[in-house]
């Protein structure tokens, strides 16, 4: 008999047992629409497939007199490119100095240090110390092709189109899902209330919506099949759902930043840093980059530690830390210390320290899957210390066996009049196995939200909202990661 993880009725009125376990394996149940929980597991590096590899050493950089050591860096990093070859810049141990940014802009190069005693210390006006990624963007091939399903669920990898000639197996695609006026209406967001002092909120508007980035595994006539499962349902009722091809040409791939540690508090004394320039104040950043990493890095005193944007694609992010954050009480505007705007994320083994911030969270229209897994967050500051999706409709992202503590509190909900307007910040998301201070998780009109095994207090949705899907609230459930759980089983089927 199947061990039931959890059951409770969902927005369509079925009561479906959400997520067993049989036989060792997880056993996926549906509502009456066929939304599902997400499989997670095609995150990160090579989707998980592989580990990222140590690549070796090029050129090695000694460290620094004090004077500003970004050029000698950038230096390294360019000749190393150049070669066309796979290699790593090393950092001996020692401080750097950066008041300018060092850019990692070429497939194949690492910059590595030798751990914790290579010391990169930013100086100057706030900003990133080591930016990852290539140039352009995507360009579209083709026609786009409208989706003609009249309702393709949250999990699902098949759907059709109107004339799949022009598809093949291998070919990069977007699916995509605008957010159309009758949609945005539906969710309430064309009402956002205003602020609580009388400002307006911004409210939403039609947009190109959610541009989920994958490939196409199998065309048959008409019928396209991609890898990864989507994570928003295409309802023809409320979008004109399309697929169409699209290269990136400046997209690097294999690259990576690893085994070193880096210092901003020296932008603590920025004019600017008491208008925002916190944000500005980060370590690492991920552009456009595919299959990329960040290994063994640790940003003490940073606004926004690290973030991994729009134009990355299965990037991982392991074993890191963001400490002794220190961005002022009176700041309302907090920094996120792990920003996911990319798809495909994986942060894996992240710990965060300090006071005033966002722990982990997507920005607008992020579409998942993306994965939050064996994190901490501490708070040693007096305001609230939250993490979840941060504003206008990511989808898909899991927070796996992650920890707030201090006032933590873990968010699927809608932000409503927040930021202007933040709205939704959420959908189809998953809480497994948490320990929080307070959980707060809402369906979104259309979509689903889940929390299964989290500890902690479970608050009541606001006034007018649908509590979430909430399983086994108290008590941690098996498998302990589902994240790993999905992943052994992709992996060995």
């Amino acid at each position: 008999m199947a061990a039931v993880i959890g059951a409770l009725i969902p927005t369509q009125a079925a009561s479906p047992e959400w997520i067993t376990l049989s036989g060792g394996k997880l056993v996926y149940g549906a509502d009456t629409q066929g939304n599902r929980v997400p499989d997670f597991s095609q995150v990160g590096y090579r989707a998980g497939e592989a580990a990222p590899p140590q690549m070796p050493v090029a050129t090695t950089v000694s460290a620094g007199t004090g004077g500003d050591d970004t050029a000698r860096i950038q230096q390294a990093l360019d000749k190393v490119a150049a070669t066309g070859k796979p290699g790593a810049v090393l950092l001996a141990a020692g401080t750097y100095h950066l008041a300018g940014t060092v850019r990692i802009a070429a497939s194949g190069v690492v910059l590595r240090g030798a751990g914790t005693t290579t010391n990169l210390v930013g100086t100057g006006a706030a900003h990133t110390l080591v930016e990852l990624g290539g140039t352009g963007s995507r360009s579209q091939i083709g026609t786009a092709q409208a989706v003609t399903d009249s309702y393709v669920p949250v999990g699902a990898r098949i759907l059709h189109v109107a004339d799949g000639s022009g598809f093949h197996a291998g070919d990069h695609v977007i699916v995509q899902r605008p957010q159309e006026k009758n949609w945005i209406h539906t969710i309430g967001m064309d009402a956002i209330p205003p602020r609580p002092d009388g400002t307006p909120s911004t409210q939403w508007t039609p947009n190109t919506g959610l541009l989920a980035d994958r490939t196409i595994t199998v065309v048959s006539g008409n019928t396209l099949t991609v890898d990864v499962p989507l994570t928003n349902a295409l309802e023809s009722q409320y979008t004109h759902a399309t697929v169409w091809r699209y290269g990136f040409a400046g997209r690097i791939t294999g690259a990576g930043v690893e085994h070193l540690a880096g210092n901003g508090a020296a932008f603590e004394q920025d004019p600017k840093w008491h208008d925002g320039g916190y944000f500005a104040s980060a370590l690492v950043g991920v552009g456009a980059a595919q299959d990329s990493w960040v290994r063994d890095v640790t940003a003490t005193r940073f606004g926004s530690a690290f973030g991994v944007g729009e134009n990355a694609l299965r990037v991982s992010v392991l074993d890191t830390a963001a400490l002794d954050v220190s961005v002022p009480q009176d700041i309302s505007a907090q920094p996120v210390e792990y920003t996911i705007s990319g798809q495909q994320t994986l942060i894996d083994g992240c710990r965060s320290t300090g006071s005033n911030f966002h722990a982990w969270a997507t920005q607008a229209r992020v579409p998942g899957p993306n994965v939050v897994v064996h994190c901490s967050a501490t708070n040693t500051g007096s305001r609230k210390l939250d993490a979840g999706p941060h504003q206008r409709w990511a989808t898909g992202t899991l927070y796996d066996s992650v920890s707030l503590s201090g006032n933590g509190y873990l968010e699927l909900q809608d932000r409503q009049w927040m930021g202007s307007g933040q709205g939704w910040a959420g959908a189809n998301s998953v809480l497994w196995n948490c320990a929080v201070g307070t959980a707060h998780v809402e369906n979104p009109p259309t979509a689903h939200n889940w929390a299964f095994g989290c500890t902690g207090k479970v608050d009541p949705p606001t006034a007018g909202h649908q509590q979430g899907e909430i399983v086994s609230p108290g008590t941690h459930l098996v498998p302990a990661s589902l994240y790993e759980q999905q992943l052994a089983e992709r992996l060995h089927p």
